[in-house]
């Protein structure tokens, strides 16, 4: 996990690596990209701790729904190359429940990295072409902050 000191975007990258280790253990229990339940627990989550930080809890929210979105288009390009290439499979990863308290860490710190940035508009750093679209969508939400 990337030190105290990471930047929002690193932070970001490190969220979409653990998503291709989400996806492989999902792909391998046959369980579905989409988890509509702890999505909204993580959202109600986030809300509470931005709220405890000073943070404004409808961009945490925001920021945080990006990042889900840019996991699942993550997930879902590993699925379809996992359903046409299966011996492409990564073997024995970390257990989903692993990944999602570390997951649930990087919550927190991505909330203190949004609070420290205040409100300037922040675009997505370079990146190879399979990451582009997905941090367009990590970066949605802070692309728009210093317009609205």
């Amino acid at each position: 996990m990337p030190g105290p000191d990471a930047s929002l975007p690193e932070l970001v990258l490190r969220r979409l690596a653990i998503s291709e280790q989400v996806a492989a253990a999902k792909f391998e229990a046959g369980r579905p990209v989409d988890d509509p339940v702890r999505e909204q627990r993580e959202l109600a989550r986030v809300r509470t701790l931005a709220r405890e930080i000073g943070l404004d809890p409808d961009l945490a929210a925001r920021f945080l729904s990006d990042q889900i979105l840019a996991s699942k288009q993550v997930q879902r390009r590993l699925f379809a190359h996992w359903t046409a290439h299966p011996g492409d499979l990564p073997e024995g990863g970390p257990d989903l429940s692993v990944l999602r308290a570390e997951l649930d860490g990087l919550t927190v710190a991505l909330l203190d990295r949004l609070t420290v940035s205040g409100s300037a508009a922040m675009g997505p750093p370079e990146s190879p072409d399979e990451l582009k679209e997905p941090l367009r969508t990590a970066f949605r939400s802070l692309t728009q902050r210093g317009t609205c």
